[in-house]
């Protein structure tokens, strides 16, 4: 087995918002990314797997339209932490890209939705493997209230919003949490 794949998943990392740079990346970059993403594999040939790019002044404005209408619900008593809405809304705003994950349920409904969905995960585990080969950080941000931005993010009928893909240089390096041992986790049957 090629031993620079196994690297690769090991030195991938979830690399919180205030851990990125804020230069911008190149739109050949971020394509790039979604270009690996969607050779995701998917059962039925689904693809069900949808995404829109924020960056620059959109990104800024998604996230004061986000900060005021979860701040308006915060008023009307919806039970919001206001805390993790101004840290999701800084590291918005801070971070250079923000692509939101979007899964577009099949029309036919022709496979079980948690394997749609699962296939939207592995679309999302290939942008970040491409982000760690090109030496960036990412990090998948999927607070509790992402249900409530569905139509700041005009998501359509059938889709449902499954959070912010963060991509950016490095600015500070963030440590592997390690991982427990793999025996402890499998049960072999022979």
């Amino acid at each position: 087995m090629n031993s620079s794949i196994n690297e690769l998943i090991k030195n991938r990392r979830a690399t919180p918002p205030r851990f990125l740079a804020k230069t911008e990346i190149s739109k050949e970059v971020i394509q790039q990314l979604l270009e690996n993403a969607n050779w995701a594999p998917t059962h039925k040939n689904t693809e069900p797997w949808r995404f829109k790019v924020y960056t620059g002044e959109s990104k800024q404005k998604l996230a004061e339209s986000i900060y005021s209408l979860l701040s308006e619900k915060i008023k009307s008593g919806k039970p919001i932490n206001a805390q993790k809405v101004e840290k999701f809304t800084t590291g918005l705003k801070n971070v250079p890209v923000a692509i939101a994950i979007i899964f577009e349920r099949d029309a036919a409904e022709r496979v079980p939705e948690w394997e749609e969905i699962a296939a939207v995960s592995i679309a999302v585990q290939n942008m970040w493997l491409t982000a760690t080969s090109m030496g960036l950080g990412a990090f998948w941000s999927t607070p509790e209230f992402v249900p409530l931005l569905n139509e700041i993010l005009e998501i359509q009928p059938r889709q449902k919003l499954l959070g912010f893909f963060y991509v950016g240089e490095i600015a500070m390096e963030y440590p592997s949490p390690g991982r427990g041992e793999i025996a402890a986790k499998v049960e072999w049957k022979e």
